[in-house]
């Protein structure tokens, strides 16, 4: 029995290429399906027939009238905001709650596209490529590196961003992935300063699409990690932390059209000040995160704000969580190792996960820790798979 289990095994192996093509065109199935099934919506062209609905709707909002005002949902308002971006109006006027990059991307969606939303497409196909490629540096297999892709993208969460788009979530995150790729990939590469330059300007979109914190969180981390690794000030630490200036040039940039209305540069610094004590008063219900992730106890942000349960949670969540616990714990009784890059995914999943821990929460931040979620919960059923397999 084991003989042929292992001969199994043996062959499946031989015929690798075979099995990723199998494995990755049937988790594409879903994904394209539902882009198939939205392309009027996602593909039409005549954003300008819609532009004066969009700004009559943000005319009698929730944005402009205290009284009586019509609640229009986010993707509404952004697709609004990317037409008058376009049209080169200050963006400080119309947004207060985040940077203005994510607008100006939906901004280029109408411009090459007259459709806002198209954007959202190449933004997805991008966070696949990002979690493959990064899958693949941890696990050292594109086999291994297909099973967390192929959860992320069949999962209601990921899918829904294609039927209420546009959003800016979806479009930071290619960048966070990215920044982490880039950032993995200095770990082990002797030319590391490339890979920092990168990493510090894929830093810089993250902080100029949505609020700072998620990209000084990510920054901590990896210089975190270059300490623990290091165990001292080194050279590596001190390039990295060399190449941060490069993040706040894309920042100054992102308010190009600010500063030509007269803005210093010290004010857009202060815009982002502004926007921290915004989001301050998010500050509430802190462990909000884990009762959502682990037991899909959502807390609505209306009224007496209510348990209720949000239709996107699937038991993956938590069997993913609870799967990267035990991964970590066997690594701190030293049954199972770590490679590079395994270590600081742990670091980044502990810390951002803390920081998420300490106020209100919802599924909206959730895209920023499924993935890592699902690539340590991969990795660690494959140690335990080569360990069963050696021992055959």
């Amino acid at each position: 029995m084991k003989n042929k289990v292992k001969l199994l095994i043996d062959l499946l192996i031989k015929h690798k290429r075979i099995i990723f093509i199998v494995i990755l065109a049937v988790i594409l199935i879903r994904p394209i399906l539902t882009v198939i099934d939205l392309r009027e919506s996602l593909f039409y062209s005549g954003y300008e027939e819609k532009y004066s609905e969009f700004k009559e709707l943000y005319s009698n909002s929730q944005f402009v009238k205290k009284e009586d005002p019509v609640i229009i949902r986010d993707e509404v308002f952004r697709s609004f905001a990317g037409g008058v971006f376009l049209k080169g109006l200050n963006p400080i006027l119309i947004t207060h709650d985040h940077p203005p990059l994510g607008n100006y991307f939906i901004s280029l969606s109408i411009l090459i596209f007259d459709n806002s939303k198209t954007i959202i497409v190449f933004s997805l196909i991008t966070i696949g490529i990002a979690i493959f490629l990064i899958s693949r540096l941890v696990m050292g297999s594109s086999i291994f590196a297909l099973i967390p892709l192929g959860f992320l993208i069949n999962e209601p969460l990921f899918l829904n961003k294609l039927r209420f788009a546009p959003l800016v979530e979806p479009i930071q995150l290619p960048f966070i992935l990215f920044a982490f790729y880039f950032f993995i990939k200095a770990l082990y590469d002797k030319k590391y300063i490339k890979w920092f330059i990168l990493t510090s300007i894929m830093l810089g979109f993250v902080i100029s699409i949505r609020f700072f914190v998620t990209g000084a969180v990510m920054t901590f981390c990896m210089g975190l990690y270059l300490l623990y690794e290091e165990r001292s000030i080194s050279k590596k630490l001190l390039s990295f932390i060399f190449s941060l200036p490069l993040a706040l040039v894309v920042l100054v940039m992102s308010y190009a059209r600010t500063i030509m209305d007269g803005y210093s540069i010290v004010q857009v610094f202060g815009i982002q000040r502004y926007i921290l004590e915004y989001h301050s008063s998010k500050f509430t219900l802190p462990f909000s995160f884990w009762q959502l992730i682990l037991f899909n106890r959502w807390y609505t942000w209306w009224g007496d704000r209510a348990i209720s349960s949000d239709p996107n949670w699937l038991i993956l969540w938590p069997l993913s969580v609870l799967s990267t616990i035990a991964h970590g714990i066997m690594y701190l009784f030293k049954k199972i190792k770590l490679n590079k890059a395994e270590k600081f995914l742990f670091i980044w999943l502990v810390i951002y996960t803390l920081t998420l821990s300490t106020g209100y929460s919802s599924t909206n931040y959730f895209l920023s820790v499924l993935p890592f979620f699902y690539i340590l919960s991969v990795a660690f059923f494959k140690k335990i798979l080569i360990g069963v397999y050696e021992k055959i």
